[in-house]
C-alpha cells in the first residue's frame, strides 16, 4: 500500500512525513543541512526501535520516504544518501512492544533470528518498494484529475506535477539509480531491468485499451513506458549483464523463458536478446519526433550501454543460453 494518491487530510497524518521531507529538502545540493546524515538516521532508528509498534513505524517511514521520492522533481541524491546513512547503523533491539500483541507478531517479519532490526538490510524496504512500484505502475496513466462526490471532475493539482505518469517516472528513475549505485546488492533486483525491456522493447507499440475517463492519451502513456524502460537499461543494464546467470535462472526461469511479441523463443536471457533490445532502442531513437528531448537523450544513452555490453564480450559463445 501507499498513501501517495490519498487526498490530504483524509487519513491520520503519517508521523514521519514531515521529518523525512524536511530532511531531504534541507540536504539537497543547494541547502545547508539542518541535520547531518548520521544524526538524521540515528533519530529515525531510535524512533522506530522505541515504538510500541515498530513494524507499523517502519511502514510509515518507507511510506514517507517513497512519497518523497515520487514527489521530488530534482535529484534523488539525498534519498540515496539517507539510505546509506541508515545502512551503517548498528542493529537495534525493540524493547517496548507488548508481549503477545499483534505488534509483536508483525515485528517478526522485520527482524532477524536474534530478534533485532538489522539496518544494513533496511528492514521492510524491499517489500514496500514492490508494493509502491505495483501501485504506481497500475496508475501511471492517471491524468491527476479526481471525480468529486457530486460526479464533477476536479483538478487534483494545479501544475500537473502529480499525475500518475510523473509519480511513476520519478519512482523509476530513483529505483534504477539505486540499482546502479548498489550494483545489484540492494533492495532493487536487476530482474526489473529485464521486465522493463520485455514489456516495452519486445513490443512494436502500446497495447490497445478501451477509452476511460481521466486517463492519459495512449501515445503519451507509451512515451512514458519507453522513457522508463530506457532509464532501467541506461542505469541498470550493466548490473543485469553482470548478474550471476545461473542464480538468475534458478529464481526467474519462468519469466526469462516466456515468449513475447518480438521474442517468440524460449531461450532466456541470451546475447541475441540483448541485440534485439539494442536494435529496438536504435529504432526508437530514429523516431525522435515522438519523444520529448529528455526521453530522446535517455534512449540514446541506453542504446550506447547495450552496444558497449555486446562489444565487451566478443566470443561467439552465447554466454546466456539456456
Amino acid at each position: 500500500m501507499t498513501t501517495i494518491f490519498d487526498i490530504p487530510g483524509s487519513y491520520p497524518p503519517n508521523s514521519f512525513m514531515t521529518s523525512v521531507q524536511t530532511f531531504l529538502t534541507s540536504n539537497d545540493a543547494s541547502s545547508t543541512p539542518a541535520l547531518s546524515l548520521n544524526d538524521a538516521a540515528v533519530q529515525l532508528v531510535n524512533t522506530i526501535t522505541n515504538s510500541l509498534d515498530p513494524a507499523h513505524a517502519l511502514w510509515e517511514l518507507w511510506d514517507a520516504f517513497f512519497t518523497a521520492v515520487a514527489t521530488c522533481s530534482t535529484s534523488h541524491a539525498p534519498h540515496l544518501a539517507l539510505l546509506d546513512a541508515l545502512r551503517v547503523q548498528p542493529p537495534t533491539l525493540p524493547s517496548n512492544v507488548p508481549e503477545g500483541s499483534d505488534a509483536k507478531r508483525q515485528l517478526r517479519s522485520c527482524t532477524q533470528a536474534d530478534g533485532m532490526l538489522h539496518w544494513e538490510a533496511l528492514p521492510r524496504f524491499g517489500m514496500q518498494w514492490r508494493d509502491v512500484h505495483d501501485v504506481l505502475e497500475a496508475w501511471r496513466d492517471w491524468d491527476g484529475v479526481r471525480a468529486s462526490q457530486e460526479g464533477e471532475s476536479q483538478e487534483n493539482c494545479s501544475d500537473n506535477s502529480c499525475g500518475g505518469d510523473k509519480y511513476f517516472l520519478r519512482f523509476s528513475i530513483f529505483s534504477a539509480a539505486l540499482l546502479k549505485a548498489k550494483r545489484g546488492e540492494a533492495e532493487v533486483h536487476p530482474i526489473w531491468v529485464f521486465y522493463a525491456c520485455r514489456d516495452v522493447l519486445e513490443r512494436e507499440g502500446p497495447l490497445p485499451r478501451p477509452p476511460k475517463a481521466h486517463r492519459l492519451p495512449l501515445a503519451r502513456a507509451w512515451a512514458l513506458d519507453v522513457r522508463v524502460a530506457a532509464t532501467w537499461v541506461r542505469d541498470g543494464g550493466r548490473v543485469l549483464w553482470e548478474t550471476d546467470q545461473e542464480k538468475l535462472r534458478r529464481d526467474w526461469a519462468a519469466a526469462l523463458d516466456g515468449k513475447t511479441e518480438l521474442w517468440p523463443r524460449r531461450r532466456g536471457l541470451t546475447r541475441e536478446r540483448w541485440r534485439l533490445w539494442g536494435e529496438r532502442l536504435r529504432r526508437l531513437r530514429r523516431e525522435e519526433w515522438k519523444w520529448d528531448e529528455e526521453t530522446n537523450v535517455v534512449i540514446a544513452e541506453a542504446a550506447e550501454v547495450v552496444e558497449s555490453l555486446l562489444k565487451s564480450s566478443t566470443s561467439d559463445i552465447d554466454l546466456f543460453a539456456t
